[in-house]
């Protein structure tokens, strides 16, 4: 009998709703509360490459969209378009406020300087949540793919928002799934009502 090594997946599994609710609760920095909440509901790229990009003049709250920078990686037009979440925009409009009376243009800021970097905010933070497991800023976005498809969200326009031409990046590398949804893969067809 031959034996395989066990392959060690180098996918990290999102957040889960629980760990999100430690890190929003736990005591962070202000900017990194921004990135927590604008990654998880917009799905953007964490970094310089689009959300620290995001500026002020960006975010039309009237219309309720955000024209996300997108990152320079072939992408058709400069920015994209991302709709404002119900439930985030009264935060975004304080927010604002708060950034316009200190004159402050970039959405994620320390003290009113752009941000370039959270690894030392983020690695408190997880600290202080109590997560001990490995999660990169990164993974609020496979978290925004992987809830938005569980919870019935059209694919096309979960590629669209985080910036992909296709569905097919989507599902191959930011889709992960639970082991509930497995589960009711399983169910889901018919059974032989075997005794």
């Amino acid at each position: 009998q031959i034996r395989l090594p066990r392959g060690h997946s180098r996918r990290i599994a999102p957040p889960t709703v629980g760990e999100l609710t430690k890190l929003q609760e736990a005591p962070a920095a202000p900017h990194l509360q921004r990135v927590i909440l604008l990654g998880l509901y917009t799905g953007a790229r964490i970094g310089p490459s689009e959300l620290f990009r995001l500026r002020w003049l960006d975010v039309d709250l009237d219309s309720r969209l955000i024209r996300m920078p997108n990152a320079r990686k072939g992408a058709e037009f400069e920015a994209r378009s991302i709709p404002v979440r119900d439930d985030l925009l009264p935060l975004l409009r304080r927010w604002q406020q708060a950034d316009a009376a200190a004159g402050v243009e970039f959405v994620i800021h320390y003290r009113g300087r752009p941000v370039q970097s959270i690894s030392r905010a983020w690695h408190n933070a997880l600290r202080r949540a109590g997560i001990g497991r490995r999660l990169r800023p990164y993974d609020l976005r496979h978290a925004f793919a992987s809830h938005a498809l569980d919870h019935g969200a059209d694919r096309k326009c979960v590629a669209e928002v985080m910036g992909h031409k296709n569905e097919g990046m989507l599902l191959q590398i930011y889709q992960h799934t639970l082991l509930r949804q497995r589960r009711r893969a399983v169910n889901a067809g018919p059974g032989l009502h075997v005794k």
